[in-house]
């Protein structure tokens, strides 16, 4: 059974799979492909893996932590649906269904989020997130990612080390700090509100799909009003005794005697002169096939 693919329900020959499942199993590939990428992105930039993902790191934390969930959810739910796929389990995908909403509510968090903070002003975000947001740390983290001193100048709340001290040569971090989180919360938000079609497309298929990944319709159980209940069986037995009173029963024959006529008689004389002579043969013979001598034979 298990070779067959019947075993605990899973189906692994592609050709008795069903279009619907067909449909089903790529929409769910692809949101294995966006949440993998999404927290291969992230774990690249926990652990400072590209260039200027130090800078990520403390101006876009919050945005860091939301892609991380994002993805860890898109992950699960793709295991949900995949299950749920192979072992043509309807519950199952019916919660891989409802697990597609609340990974596109925290997709759209992480696109309205990168997107408000680029649009509206964003100098003025950098400017007060450099003053009270900001830890020294977090300040020498990104003077050193950018090899800049200081937010306007190395005068201006300047995170002091080698680098960085008042007649440093190096420039304000405030034009690299603001061409950086420009180009990277477009692309944060480019990217995820890009997402969101083929997302909702997920969420339709999954929809549409679920119910036909097996040509069986429902669930094979006969429905309630065809089920048999006590009072139908009882009439059922009530209507073949009926039927059968009707019928005449059929009569069985009665028990015979062996005739006692003569040739059976002379049958159970030959019988048993036959039965004599065996018997006196055999008192006649020792063990071991030795025959024994008569009184004449000595």
């Amino acid at each position: 059974m298990l070779e067959d693919g019947e075993g605990l329900g899973l189906e692994l020959r592609v050709g008795r799979w069903t279009l619907h499942k067909w449909c089903l199993v790529l929409s769910v590939s692809t949101v294995f492909v966006y949440g993998a990428a999404g927290l291969i992105c992230a774990i690249l930039t926990w652990f400072r893996a590209w260039e200027h993902a130090d800078v990520m790191y403390v101006a876009d934390y919050d945005l860091l932590v939301l892609i991380t969930l994002s993805s860890s959810i898109l992950l699960f739910t793709f295991l949900v649906g995949i299950s749920g796929a192979l072992l043509n389990s309807r519950p199952i995908l019916a919660v891989y269904a409802i697990l597609l909403w609340p990974a596109l509510i925290s997709m759209l968090a992480i696109g309205y989020t990168a997107y408000k903070r680029s649009a509206f002003a964003l100098d003025h975000k950098l400017n007060l997130a450099w003053s009270q947001w900001y830890t020294p740390l977090g300040r020498l983290v990104i003077q050193d990612a950018l090899r800049c001193c200081g937010f306007y100048s190395a005068l201006h709340e300047a995170a002091a080390s080698k680098r960085c001290y008042p007649r440093t040569p190096l420039p304000g971090c405030k034009g690299k700090l603001w061409r950086f989180e420009r180009a990277n919360l477009a692309t944060i938000w480019g990217t995820v509100f890009s997402l969101v079609p083929v997302h909702i497309m997920n969420i339709f298929v999954a929809l549409l799909c679920a119910n036909h990944v097996t040509r069986m319709f429902g669930k094979g159980i006969t429905p309630k009003r065809y089920r048999l209940s006590g009072d139908d069986v009882r009439a059922d037995a009530e209507m073949l005794m009926k039927v059968l009173s009707d019928v005449r029963p059929v009569a069985r024959p009665g028990f015979t005697r062996a005739p006692s006529s003569g040739v059976f008689r002379e049958d159970k004389s030959y019988y048993d002169t036959v039965d004599d002579l065996e018997s006196d043969s055999n008192a006649d013979n020792v063990g071991l096939g030795i025959r024994r001598r008569n009184a004449a034979d000595r």
